[in-house]
C-alpha cells in the first residue's frame, strides 16, 4: 500500500494550523483573564487604601480634638463597611485568580497540542523525504542494472 505523502502532509499542516488558531484564541483568553485579575487586585488594593485613609482622617480628627463619641462610632461602623468591601474585593480577586489559572491550564494544553501537531507534521515531512530518497536510490539501481545489462548485451553481441 502506497502512502500519499502530499495528502498526509496537507492533513498534518491543517491540524497544525487549527492548533495554532486554538493557541491564539486561548492566549487571548488568558490575557483577558489576567487583565481581569489585575483589575480585581487593583480594586481590592483601592478598598484597603480607602480604609487606611479613613482611619488616618479619623486619627487626625481625634488628635485635633474635633471628634465626638458619635463620630467615633460612625467611623467604626464605616470601617466595618469598608471591611466588608475589602472582603468582597478579596473574593472577587480569588475568583479572578482561579479563572485565570484555568485559562493558563487551557493555554498550556493547547500549546501541547500545537507541539504534537508540529511534531507530526515534521515527522510526515521527514518520512516523505526518506521515501523520495529511497525512490531515487531504487531508480538509480535500476538505471545501473539496465546500463550493465545493455553493456553486457553489447559485449556479447561483439563477441559473436
Amino acid at each position: 500500500m502506497a502512502i500519499d505523502w502530499k495528502l498526509l502532509i496537507d492533513v498534518r499542516e491543517r491540524q497544525k494550523s487549527a492548533a495554532m488558531g486554538i493557541v491564539a484564541r486561548d492566549r487571548r483568553a488568558a490575557e483577558e483573564s489576567l487583565a481581569r485579575l489585575q483589575q480585581a487586585e487593583a480594586r481590592r488594593q483601592q478598598q484597603v487604601q480607602n480604609k487606611a485613609q479613613h482611619w488616618q482622617a479619623t486619627v487626625g480628627a481625634l488628635s485635633d480634638g474635633q471628634c465626638s463619641i458619635a463620630q467615633l462610632r460612625h467611623a467604626g461602623a464605616w470601617s466595618g463597611a469598608l471591611d466588608a468591601q475589602i472582603a468582597q474585593a478579596g473574593r472577587a480577586t480569588a475568583q479572578a485568580g482561579q479563572a485565570h489559572a484555568q485559562r493558563e491550564l487551557l493555554l498550556e494544553a493547547s500549546r501541547k497540542q500545537l507541539r504534537a501537531a508540529s511534531g507530526e507534521l515534521e515527522k510526515a515531512q521527514q518520512m516523505q523525504q526518506r521515501a523520495r530518497t529511497e525512490a531515487l536510490r531504487v531508480m538509480e539501481l535500476r538505471q545501473d542494472e539496465t546500463a550493465e545489462e545493455a553493456a553486457s548485451k553489447a559485449w556479447a553481441a561483439r563477441r559473436f
